[in-house]
């Protein structure tokens, strides 16, 4: 019998408007007491040779976009706020093909991805 073991990130889409300020609360589901957590925006680009890309299928992590800010909430609880600017989201093509994830590095220094997905920016 085989056995898959997948340790991917859930998928979550986010959509904002070109220009505006964007704010998400999240709860991660356990306490986040010294980690350090991180979130971005980046470029999905095609992959003309995904074996020297190093991706996987025909698209590849570009150029970061955006870095968000992120404050934690409440560390025990393990709720966060990221946020981009107004500027942040202005700088970010409707035409664009973006991709976001949030990673955290726990106080083990064990990295994870826990959420990702598509980005979209549309205008007003």
């Amino acid at each position: 019998m085989a056995v898959d073991f997948l340790q991917t990130p859930a998928t979550v889409s986010v959509t904002c408007v070109q220009g505006d300020e964007l704010s998400i609360g999240l709860s991660l589901g356990r306490a986040v007491t010294g980690y350090t957590i991180t979130a971005l925006v980046y470029e999905e680009v095609l992959a003309s040779n995904s074996s020297t890309m190093g991706s996987r299928g025909t698209y590849a992590v570009g150029d970061t976009k955006a870095t968000f800010n992120v404050g934690v909430t409440s560390a025990a609880a393990g709720t966060v706020a990221i946020s981009l600017t107004e500027t942040q989201t202005a700088a970010l093509s409707p035409a664009g093909l973006y991709r976001w994830y949030l990673r955290w590095q726990d106080t083990a220094g064990y990295t994870q991805t826990i959420l990702a997905g598509p980005f979209t920016v549309v205008i007003p």
